[in-house]
């Protein structure tokens, strides 16, 4: 294979949950002498190599001392994610920094989401990061790239979901909106939030309750809220 379908992932949780996921080809694990012993029995090549081998592949990113070459995962498309009938899905809408995709993906992944739904321009995309941040998620809850989030909701909305967007300034609180049965959940961008014809297509729009001073909440933060209330309406 060659050297551009390898990509490298980081962190003992990436590498354990491609590992175990099973859902990438595993070319080679990388891990400093101190890790060497816990890797050795999953059959993989093991190669021992210095801090200074991670530090010029993580990005500036803390890499606990284990890497690995894999191929990507294999692409899914919103068609593939409704066949299997799922019941939440989140979609963010222009969320470019990787460590809040990954933190989005870990609360997607947590709360049974079965899918990340995330549009094809200005927007993080898999990498190295957000493997690490998702703390494993990204080899189970699939990202569907998509190339127009608003044909992505009309598809949603066809396929029986209620397609509800956070937005700071909605007249109604999340929790007072009706969130049985299938949901998608949508969530702005970090400074700018939902972009106007987003908003305009989904079904409702509701905002999570504010009592401090801060005028809203890391967008990954406010995913888990939300997820969680759908989550215990549908209990």
């Amino acid at each position: 294979m060659s050297k551009e379908n390898k990509i490298f992932i980081f962190g003992h949780h990436a590498v354990e949950g491609a590992i175990d996921a099973g859902m990438r080809k595993i070319y080679e694990v990388f891990c400093t002498a101190q890790n060497a012993e816990r890797y050795e029995d999953y059959g993989y090549s093991v190669k021992i190599v210095d801090k200074n081998f991670f530090e010029k592949r993580a990005q500036g990113q803390t890499h606990q001392g284990v890497g690995a070459a894999v191929s990507p995962l294999k692409e899914k498309s919103l068609k593939d994610i409704l066949k299997t009938d799922p019941q939440l899905i989140l979609m963010l809408d222009q969320v470019t920094d990787p460590h809040n995709v990954g933190a989005c993906l870990r609360s997607a992944n947590a709360f049974g989401a079965s899918a990340l739904i995330i549009p094809e321009r200005a927007s993080a995309k898999d990498s190295p990061i957000i493997a690490k941040t998702s703390v494993g998620a990204l080899e189970y809850t699939p990202i569907v790239v998509a190339k127009n989030l608003n044909k992505s909701i009309e598809e949603l909305q066809k396929a029986g979901f209620w397609v509800v967007g956070l937005d700071g300034y909605a007249d109604k609180e999340l929790s007072e909106i009706d969130l049985k049965g299938k949901v998608c959940i949508v969530m702005g961008s970090e400074g700018k939030g939902l972009r106007k014809l987003i908003k305009e297509n989904c079904d409702f729009t509701a905002k999570l309750p504010m009592v401090g001073q801060v005028e809203s909440l890391n967008v990954s933060v406010a995913t888990g809220i939300s997820l969680y209330e759908v989550a215990k309406q549908n209990k």
